[in-house]
């Protein structure tokens, strides 16, 4: 073979330089297209994965959710069982409370009847003839009268009042009829003496008093 002149190698090289460029442009719009579908593949992995995370966001904002109401139903039962318990107890403190009390009053009762009694008495022939027995009577009456008056202090610290019956009409919830009498000019029903005190505690019946009402019909 006969070696090739200059220029026709020259032309040589141009021409496979030239079918070299051909073949990168024609394989360019393959790799681009390559490109995309990998592209698209990868978006389209990327919103099921949003899809998913997206669904296990909302699953937790329901439990979330449910767990919210649930821990506010049990804080409000909570709240009403503690209130419950908490009445139930200032009810048997109350109770507790109720026994003295009542014993405090039949004392109360006793010292009134001693010291009405004393009041009422009328020194007779015996009380002349011996002063000495009427001024330690007198002093009796007056030990009594104190005593009584301290019982009051007391009961009152204790926030034991005792209830307003004279002269009003019967209160079936507060008194307690246990005789009667007929007294021109007044209403029927009427409470015209007290048996025994009724006393109120903070506001609520201690012991119903025990009273005399007319009756004219």
């Amino acid at each position: 073979m006969s070696a090739l002149d200059p220029d026709a190698r020259e032309r040589l090289i141009a021409q496979f330089e030239a079918c070299l460029d051909q073949d990168g442009a024609a394989d360019a719009p393959a790799g681009e297209a390559v490109d995309l579908r990998d592209l698209l593949a990868e978006v389209a992995m990327l919103k099921n994965e949003i899809r998913l995370e997206s669904r296990q966001f909302k699953g937790m904002l329901d439990e979330m959710r449910a767990l919210g109401e649930s821990l506010r139903g049990q804080n409000e039962r909570l709240a009403r069982e503690l209130e419950r318990a908490r009445e139930q107890a200032a009810g048997a403190a109350r109770e507790a409370g109720r026994g003295p009390l009542l014993d405090m009053l039949d004392l109360h009762d006793r010292l009134r009847a001693g010291v009405e009694a004393g009041a009422a008495h009328r020194p007779g022939l015996l009380a002349r003839l011996a002063p000495g027995s009427a001024r330690l009577a007198a002093s009796l009456a007056e030990g009594q009268a104190l005593t009584l008056q301290r019982l009051d202090e007391t009961l009152a610290r204790h926030r034991v009042r005792p209830l307003e019956v004279l002269g009003r009409p019967l209160d079936p919830h507060q008194m307690r009829a246990v005789g009667v009498e007929a007294v021109a000019g007044t209403a029927d029903g009427i409470v015209l003496r007290e048996a025994r005190r009724g006393f109120f505690l903070d506001g609520e019946l201690l012991r119903a008093a025990e009273v005399i009402v007319n009756k004219i019909t």
